[in-house]
C-alpha cells in the first residue's frame, strides 16, 4: 500500500503505467508468500525444540519468547539466529517503508494547493495510522520482561498487538467517508449537546 501511495502522490501521471493488475497480484503474492515462508521458518523450528522445563506457556497463543523460555538452552542459538535473520528482513522492509513515506511527505509539503495537500494526506493517514499503531504495540510486548509466571498485565500486552489494530483498522479507514463523518458528526453533537 506504501508503494501504492507512494505512485500516486509522488507519480500522479505514471500512476495507471505503473500500478497495473499484474503489479497488485504479484505484490499481494510476494507479501503472502513472505508471510507464509516466515511463518513455516518458525514453525519448523518451534516443533524441533525439545524442552526441559514445563511445557506450560503463560500466553493464550504460543509466543516465540514464551516457547523460548521453556526450551533447552542448547537450541535457544538457532532460533536466536532465525529471529536474527527475521529481524534483518523486516528491518529492510521497514527502511522501504519508511522512504516512500519520507518521500510522500516531502511531495505533499512542496505542493502549493491546500485541497490537494490535505487530500494526499488523508489517503496517507488511515495506513500510517495503524501502521505506527501496531509497531508501537509489538514493540512494547516484544521489548517488555517475559513473564515467568502468569501476568495479567502481559496477556493483555499480547492481546492488545493481536486484536487491537485489526479491529480499529476498518474503523480507522471507514473514517475516510463522508457519510460515516456526518454520522459521527451528528453522534458526538447529540452527546455533547
Amino acid at each position: 500500500m506504501s508503494y501504492d501511495r507512494y505512485v500516486a502522490i509522488c507519480h500522479p501521471l505514471h500512476y495507471g503505467l505503473t500500478i497495473t493488475p499484474r503489479v497488485c497480484i504479484q505484490a499481494a503474492g510476494s507479501s503472502w508468500s513472505s508471510g507464509l515462508v516466515y511463518s513455516a521458518i518458525h514453525t519448523s523450528i518451534m516443533f524441533r525444540l525439545p524442552f526441559t522445563k514445563s511445557n506450560v506457556i503463560h500466553q493464550y497463543f504460543c509466543d516465540i519468547p514464551q516457547i523460548l523460555r521453556i526450551s533447552s538452552s542448547e537450541v535457544q542459538f538457532s532460533e536466536f539466529m532465525a529471529l536474527t535473520i527475521s529481524t534483518c528482513a523486516v528491518l529492510i522492509c521497514s527502511a522501504f517503508l519508511l522512504k516512500s513515506y519520507i518521500d510522500i511527505f516531502s511531495t505533499v509539503l512542496k505542493m502549493r494547493s491546500v485541497e490537494a495537500r490535505n487530500k494526499a494526506l488523508s489517503t496517507c493517514t488511515p495506513q500510517l495510522t495503524i501502521l505506527v499503531l501496531f509497531i508501537i504495540s509489538l514493540m512494547t510486548a516484544a521489548f517488555g520482561p517475559i513473564a515467568n509466571q502468569a501476568s495479567l498485565s502481559n496477556l493483555l500486552m499480547t492481546m492488545f498487538y493481536t486484536v487491537i489494530p485489526p479491529f480499529i483498522n476498518p474503523i480507522i479507514y471507514s473514517l475516510r467517508n463522508r457519510e460515516i463523518n456526518t454520522a459521527l458528526g451528528r453522534m458526538f453533537h447529540i452527546l455533547i449537546f
